[in-house]
């Protein structure tokens, strides 16, 4: 390169260890990204991801990276360094926290895209090159490192017998005191590829499974294995488990925050390419919970790495658990973080993602006095809300007591489990008269209200609260001295009929079920006396309100409805399939003059290509006089690809079916036969063909309404695939 520096708004690229190669590249995938991020601002991102449709676009581009590190206590006097800085999608998010960000790209252009998408930060300096000629110009009192989706790459840029430790040990070189390594990798043992996702690098199904015995230079691990590694290289470790995965994380746990049955419910995930699906991977991860093995099949890792004990102060948190409500609106978007400090005090903290949702957390705060009047006389509260602010007024997060105790969403299961299903319903039953109770005023549809929930009127005299936190559901209630509501954040002052909140805390409850809704609960919207008229308006309500969360913002199951990957259920595959026919094993019948019997006939394991073609040669053996060729013991069609006697065409067989153009025959019949007559013995036989199903359900109604007439040696019989014919008929192949 010309120059060893440049520079982009008010970041600086250092070229100086730039050998001017890129080693990888998306070519003009690459070329679209640099574009856009020269041409676009971030808060346009997720319209052109939408509308271009693209995984690509979506994985460098979606805020949803970031959410693997913005829960962290970055703080303005901390330096940063990021290995592998890629297009920027972590760099963006940490430069917004951090005081400094220091990244190493050995692609320059990633590098340029990362540099003009954050080119209103001055807080970031790029050094593009190997790690290896960069390292020994680094600072050596970083407080963070970070390697995200980095570390299975370590053999391409760390020449050593053991990259892995190699570069884990070079780095503690450039931690400050008290510094920690942030890891995002994938597991190689994560549910999601036993139920039938392929490996992310290699794209093979089971590859990393299998031990990656194809090769490719890459490796994921373990959580045994990670363990080990970071033992060997000197440091303490820390768990935490994203969900559904580091690269588009919704929610993250870790070893002292696991999730509870029910959280898994965002599995189907596969932008990049078509999966299977070999079981409910939700069902199989609350399994792996109650038995305790959840961090062992977890998809992803994020791990952290530390020389020494941090010193913090007792006061100071640290995070245990973030979900991240991104998916919506910008003035709704939030993170909900568990944090503790050094006395071991829980607190749930709330947090703006974006400065537009900051008056969303206000009214959220504003709500509890109002919402604790309205349950004085009840066994609910809601949990006491603290505003937190930073030294310049700015509102950081809303603060709540750690609620420690069970939900009445798992309260109600676990009667259920114990086959108490009528105190079950007894319990709802009693939760929709409480609220009822509290519910004084006279609904009427509000303009409010309806932007809100789509409808203007609705029929009958309903009753509203004062202030109605809609989002009443069970999980949102847990038992500790009463009922404590821990999430009010969807509450409105406008009239809102409590029925609707009865509703949603059941159908949220049953949903979670699937299609197995428990018996006891049959009928349950009208033991709690909702009218059945109302039901289906409550639903178009949800949906409604469900779109004014969203707004303009596309959400991650948005994307995936618009161009997510084909998911192949093995079940259905199995039924439906021709796999299960074994299509390659056709059977061979030999005439010696005595006609076709069983006990002269071989199967034969044909070949099968990656086109589907089957293909045999076989030996015709001495006193046979015809060959016959079964291809299948199931309706369907074959169509002749190549068939030869000592490499002779053959020109013509006797078929039990119908054959039509392009030496395509439609068996009509669970035994299809294809008859070579006068054949010569000790001739080779070879034949190449593709065989199909015949599916009745869509053939057969139209067997009568359109004639397949064929000419039978030009005798002018015809005759339909349904309908009366000879048994066998002669094709002349092309």
């Amino acid at each position: 390169m010309g120059k060893s520096i440049e520079r982009i708004g008010e970041v600086i690229l250092d070229l100086s260890e730039y050998r001017g190669d890129d080693r990888y590249s998306e070519g003009a995938e690459e070329d679209r990204l640099l574009e856009i991020v020269k041409e676009h601002k971030e808060s346009e991102f997720n319209r052109l991801i939408a509308a271009e449709q693209r995984w690509s676009l979506l994985y460098h581009l979606s805020h949803m990276r970031g959410n693997i590190v913005d829960f962290f206590p970055f703080k303005r006097n901390q330096k940063v360094l990021e290995i592998g800085a890629g297009c920027g999608a972590i760099t963006s998010t940490v430069a917004k926290k951090a005081g400094h960000v220091t990244c190493v790209e050995l692609s320059y252009k990633r590098s340029l895209i990362n540099a003009f998408r954050n080119r209103d930060h001055d807080n970031i300096d790029i050094r593009v090159g190997n790690f290896q000629d960069i390292e020994k110009k680094l600072d050596r009192d970083y407080d963070y490192i970070l390697l995200i989706g980095v570390l299975e790459y370590a053999p391409s840029y760390i020449d050593a017998k053991d990259p892995f430790n190699e570069i884990l040990t070079r780095l503690a070189h450039h931690l400050g005191q008290g510094g920690q390594i942030l890891i995002a990798i994938e597991n190689k043992y994560g549910m999601k590829y036993f139920a039938g996702c392929r490996e992310d690098h290699t794209g093979r199904y089971y590859d990393n499974i299998e031990g990656y015995t194809h090769g490719g230079g890459v490796c994921t691990f373990s959580r045994n294995r990670l363990i080990r590694i970071a033992h060997k290289a000197g440091y303490e470790y820390k768990f935490f488990y994203p969900y559904p995965d580091y690269k588009l994380p919704v929610t993250v746990y870790s070893d002292d925050r696991l999730p509870v049955k029910g959280e898994f419910n965002e599995n189907e995930r596969n932008f990049d390419g078509e999966r299977i699906t070999l079981f409910d991977e939700s069902s199989a991860f609350d399994e792996a919970l109650r038995d305790g093995y959840f961090p062992f099949f977890s998809n992803s890792f994020l791990m952290v790495l530390q020389k020494e004990n941090r010193l913090e102060s007792m006061m100071e948190r640290y995070p245990v658990y973030s979900k991240h409500s991104t998916e919506r609106d910008p003035q709704y978007q939030i993170r909900t973080d568990i944090t503790v400090d050094g006395n071991h005090k829980t607190v749930v903290e709330k947090t703006p993602f974006t400065r537009e949702a900051v008056p969303h957390l206000l009214r959220m705060a504003e709500a509890y006095e109002g919402i604790k009047e309205e349950f004085r006389s009840t066994s609910f509260r809601p949990c006491p809300v603290k505003k937190v602010y930073d030294p310049y007024g700015e509102l950081l997060c809303l603060e709540f007591d750690y609620i420690d105790g069970r939900s009445m969403d798992e309260e109600l299961k676990r009667l259920l489990i114990a086959g108490r299903g009528e105190e079950c319903v007894r319990a709802v039953v009693n939760f929709s008269q409480t609220m009822r109770k509290t519910a004084v005023r006279d609904f009427w549809a509000t303009r409010e209200f309806a932007e809100v929930f789509g409808v203007t009127s609705l029929p009958g005299e309903l009753k509203s609260m004062e202030i109605t936190d809609v989002d009443m559901v069970f999980s949102n209630l847990i038992f500790l001295n009463g009922w404590n509501i821990i999430d009010y954040e969807w509450s409105f002052e406008f009239p809102i009929p409590v029925d609707f909140v009865i509703f949603r805390a059941i159908s949220y409850f049953l949903s979670s079920f699937g299609v197995n809704e428990p018996e006891d609960f049959n009928g349950i919207y009208q033991k709690v006396g909702i009218d059945a008229d109302l039901i289906g308006i409550f639903y178009e309500m949800e949906q409604a309100f469900q779109r004014h969360i969203a707004g303009r913002h596309i959400s991650l199951a948005g994307m995936y409805s618009l161009f997510g990957g084909n998911n192949i259920q093995l079940e259905e595959t199995l039924i439906k399939s021709r796999l299960l026919k074994r299509p390659e094993r056709p059977r061979i019948y030999f005439d010696r003059g005595l006609g076709w019997h069983q006990e002269d006939s071989v199967i034969i394991n044909a070949e099968r290509d990656y086109e589907d073609r089957i293909m045999f040669d076989m030996l015709i053996p001495e006193d046979c006089t015809s060959i016959r060729i079964d291809p299948a013991d199931y309706k369907c069609f074959v169509r002749v690809e190549k068939l030869t006697l000592n490499g002779e065409a053959v020109k013509e067989c006797l078929i039990n079916g119908t054959g039509i153009t392009g030496n395509v025959i439609i068996y009509d019949t669970e035994d299809s036969q294809l008859i070579l007559e006068d054949v010569i013995p000790q001739t080779r036989l070879h034949m190449e063909y593709h065989i199909s199903t015949l599916d009745e359900r869509f053939f057969g109604p139209l067997a009568f309404e359109f004639a397949m007439p064929i000419d039978n040696k030009g005798s002018g019989f015809k005759h339909l695939l349904k309908g009366s014919r000879p048994e066998f008929i002669s094709m002349v192949l092309s």
